[in-house]
């Protein structure tokens, strides 16, 4: 007498077998196309009351809005700032506005709200200075030159080194075995740092970027997209 289970049953078994596959499938697909699905949100409890409350007051400039000021970066009278859930970056955002980007309509104020440690808004054409800091920092746009995010440290590493080639090249400085020697030196311990440190992001409608994206002040920066 064969022990062996009934074939329905085997055929139950590969089934539903299947079928957890096609589920783990499909999870793993809702994953990669939606990557905030399994961020925590904070409680919205204290803007459900502001918006109950209506438009309050800007504790700086005293101007009437709706949960936030976007001329002072801040929350008005009626969102008690201790109850603002803050958010800790990796890195520094530099946020570069057009001046004729509508400030109400601008979402760059949001970063600056929830982190305003790590994140800075300029009005063009007002641009940090970033020369010396230029294998620390990158542009997000996209664009014919742009190279993908994921190889941003190789990119950043080249800069390093372009950099102190450019340097040690220069006809006014005598070039010695030993001044060679401590380039390498310092070639070899910066690209070992070579980490991102800053990102610049453009915020202005598409007719309007490429007044500020051509800016000369940017042009050595390295264009990234995702």
């Amino acid at each position: 007498m064969s022990l062996s289970p009934p074939v329905f049953l085997k055929e139950r078994e590969e089934n539903n077998s299947r079928f957890v596959e096609i589920q783990q499938s499909q999870t793993t697909s809702i994953a990669v196309e939606d990557p905030l699905q399994n961020l925590c949100l904070a409680s919205q409890e204290v803007l459900q009351k502001a918006q109950q409350s209506g438009r309050s007051k800007c504790l700086k400039c005293g101007g009437s809005r709706m949960f936030y000021c976007y001329t002072c970066y801040g929350p008005v009278e009626n969102v008690p700032v201790e109850q603002m859930p803050l958010v800790k970056l990796p890195l520094k955002i530099d946020i570069i506005k057009h001046p004729n980007e509508t400030d109400g309509k601008s979402t760059a104020i949001h970063a600056k709200l929830l982190a305003p440690e790590f994140v800075n808004i300029y009005t063009y054409p007002c641009i940090p200075e970033y020369e010396e800091k230029d294998h620390e920092v990158a542009l997000v746009f996209p664009g014919p030159k742009s190279v993908s995010i994921k190889d941003i440290s190789l990119h950043l590493q080249k800069r390093i080194q372009n950099n102190i080639r450019d340097k040690s090249d220069d006809p006014d400085k005598p070039s010695v075995k030993r001044k060679k020697t401590e380039e390498q030196d310092l070639s070899d311990s910066k690209c070992k740092e070579a980490t991102l440190k800053r990102i610049i992001f453009i915020d202005s409608t598409w007719n309007q970027t490429n007044k500020i994206f051509t800016d000369e002040r940017l042009q050595e920066m390295k264009l990234f997209s995702s």
